[in-house]
């Protein structure tokens, strides 16, 4: 477990409402694996507060650790929203058991909105370090603007094989061509042919990870191939 006292370095606008948070601390000296989160403390009203945070960065970004967040009316989220490089911050971790898990077996990602952070990292991860791993990721969002990291994440589809990415859309513009409305077993199953074979993550807001663990459990996925990662707040 590593603990700093830090300060805001650089703020990023990825997409309407959300942003990255980033840190001038290098995962040499914070060590985390893909898909963990950890704690920030900021102050928000005159007094500290402690909130976790997926890691959207992953560990060769050597410069800097990361975290993206879709900005709400809370208070905390409002606190953050004000931050500004040079802003005094306090950091912990890493936790969390959302990450890679070794060996061959296929992987499928079934995430929406800013739930797709965890899977940044780990995809990220992977491409960088050109790891040979089969990985599907089905990612769920309402408009073609609110699709956070999509110019990366379509990068990262064309460079590795091994790495395929679908955008669906429940709200698309009718020059769209990828797949619409929201992820079920029925879209599974076309998506994803193979997917009996696969372990499966799934991410975001409660109720979407609930609605697709039905899913999930619908197509007799057992639980022990599936990895939740709950986004409380943002339902």
């Amino acid at each position: 477990m590593w603990q700093f006292e830090t300060e805001f370095s650089e703020i990023i606008p990825r997409v309407p409402g959300v942003k990255s948070f980033r840190f001038p601390i290098s995962p040499e000296k914070a060590p985390f694996e893909p898909g963990q989160y950890f704690f920030l403390t900021i102050k928000v009203n005159g007094s500290e507060v402690l909130h976790h945070f997926t890691i959207s960065s992953c560990p060769t970004d050597t410069e800097y650790l990361e975290f993206t967040k879709r900005i709400t009316e809370h208070d905390y989220s409002q606190a953050l929203d004000a931050m500004k490089p040079g802003d005094w911050a306090r950091i912990q971790g890493p936790s969390g058991s959302f990450t890679m898990p070794e060996g061959k077996q296929p992987l499928a990602f079934l995430t929406g909105g800013i739930g797709i952070t965890p899977a940044r990292s780990i995809l990220r991860y992977a491409c960088t370090k050109k790891l040979d791993r089969d990985i599907v990721l089905l990612y769920s969002n309402d408009r073609n603007d609110n699709i956070i990291f999509r110019d990366e994440l379509d990068e990262i589809s064309a460079a590795i094989p091994g790495i395929r990415i679908e955008h669906i859309l429940s709200e698309p513009p009718q020059s769209w061509k990828g797949r619409t409305g929201l992820i079920n077993k029925n879209l599974i199953i076309d998506a994803i042919p193979d997917y009996k074979e696969r372990a499966f993550f799934i991410s975001g807001p409660p109720r979407m990870v609930m609605s697709l663990q039905e899913q999930l459990s619908a197509l007799r996925i057992p639980q022990d191939r599936v990895i939740r990662d709950s986004f409380t707040g943002y339902d």
